[in-house]
């Protein structure tokens, strides 16, 4: 991909809380507002991270604490906007801009847009997904699990994801509205999530993955120390 494709399918930071790192060239790099990320980049959080991406698209994301993507690993396929690999996100997917579909990653599914729409992931431990969405629909398919049309999950309608199970059409409302006013309470620009939002299902809290460990190289000043 040339660099003047590149540059339209890059991200920009718009707000930064805490550690907010990008791999770059096998290097943790300090992410800072108003700095850009490339295609191909894989970005975490430390236990106090937030922030929020822009990408020209008209597509952006919130990156809570303890989380971990790639954002547009497949640069050739720019409509696959995130691979979430671990920790909670919220998407706003924009397709118009991006030949009409996008789609996110994440573990056992992958959800896939031809409409606006904002949904929120969180990827626990043992490969559970919690899939929130909050404005528009998704179609989300079982990657391990697969069946042949995606199962649609419309907006305030909330379902899960297990490794080994068939996609539950059951919807839980109830978690969703509690969930949902901490999540937009914790991602007004500025102000980190970890504190609120964590989603609940049942006994246990969904996405409070291991945080991703690097050791930095401190041989240049502006790398992550």
């Amino acid at each position: 991909m040339d660099a003047a494709v590149q540059g339209r399918f890059a991200a920009i930071a718009t707000a930064v809380n805490g550690q907010v790192t990008v791999i770059r060239d096998n290097q943790p790099w300090a992410v800072s507002v108003g700095q850009v990320v490339p295609v191909s980049e894989t970005i975490f959080t430390g236990p106090d991270g937030y922030a929020h991406f822009q990408a020209k698209d008209g597509s952006s994301f919130d990156l809570f604490s303890n989380s971990r993507i790639a954002f547009r690993k497949n640069p050739v396929s720019p409509g696959d906007l995130i691979d979430l690999l671990s920790g909670r996100v919220r998407i706003h997917l924009h397709p118009l801009a991006s030949g009409g579909q996008m789609r996110v990653f994440a573990g056992v599914a992958i959800l896939s847009a031809h409409d606006p729409a904002t949904v929120s992931l969180a990827l626990d431990e043992d490969n559970t997904l919690r899939i929130d969405v909050i404005e528009g629909e998704v179609g989300v398919q079982h990657t391990l699990v697969p069946r042949n049309d995606p199962v649609l999950v419309k907006a305030i309608d909330a379902i899960l994801v297990r490794p080994n199970e068939p996609i539950s059409r059951r919807v839980d409302r109830g978690s969703l509205y509690r969930y949902t006013v901490k999540i937009l309470s914790a991602i007004t620009p500025g102000h980190s999530g970890t504190r609120s939002g964590d989603p609940v299902e049942g006994p246990k809290f969904l996405a409070q993955s291991i945080p991703y460990s690097w050791k930095p190289n401190c041989g240049a000043s502006s790398r992550l120390k």
